[in-house]
Parts: C-alpha cells; structure tokens; sequence
C-alpha cells in the first residue's frame, strides 16, 4: 500500500503562505538578529506543520515547496521564497530552486495538473 500524497493547487499553496507567512517573518528576522530561543520555537512549530499539511519549508532560507502533479505525476513542486509576493515559481522535484520556473498557470484550471489523492 502507498503513501497518500496531497497535490497542491496554487491557491492552496497561497493559503498555506498566508497563514504563515508573519511566523515566517519573525523567524527571519531572528535568524539576522541570532535570537537562538525563537529560531527553535518557530523552525519547530514550522517544520510540525509542514508534515501535518505535506509541504517541506527549509526554515533557514525561508523556502516553502508544495508537491504538486504534473501531468498526473508527483515530479514538480509550487515553490515560495520568503518575501515574494505569492507562490509564482516551480520547479522540477529533482532539481534545485535555481531552476524555478514563472509560471504556475500551468497548474491552474485546466493545467497540468488535478488536485486529487493518488497513491
């Protein structure tokens, strides 16, 4: 039996940046100002979130990314950087944030993708 993996949609994704995008802002700016107490109290609750919902978030660089399907398989991940308005890049799963693309309209109604659970 597989593991149920969520695929995100981009508004999905964006809801998820808008709920913790403040906690991401604080722990940002601890990290700058090496406040240790917040950096593990806001990486923690971040990191226990990221499993809950299915996402993965390196705390350190303020980097968010969500599965998603292309072409009705998990290779492609939403991606967020800290400070970006929204969730407006993605990338391959197997390569790294410097290969991001502009344009998740490609994951929109009627892209590349179906949000359904798939095994």
């Amino acid at each position: 039996m597989g593991k149920h993996k969520h695929a995100f949609t981009v508004d999905e994704a964006n809801a998820v940046i808008n709920e913790i995008r403040p906690i991401l802002g604080g722990l940002m700016k601890a990290y700058k100002d090496g406040n240790l107490t917040i950096i593990h109290e806001q990486s923690t609750w971040l990191i226990k979130l990221s499993r809950r919902l299915g996402f993965t978030i390196n705390t350190r660089l303020g980097i968010v990314h969500f599965p998603t399907l292309y072409r009705g398989s998990y290779r492609a991940v939403l991606c967020y950087r800290y400070g970006e308005p929204r969730v407006m890049y993605w990338h391959w799963i197997d390569s790294n944030i410097r290969m991001r693309i502009r344009d998740v309209k490609l994951f929109g109604p009627g892209g590349g993708i179906k949000n359904e659970e798939v095994s």
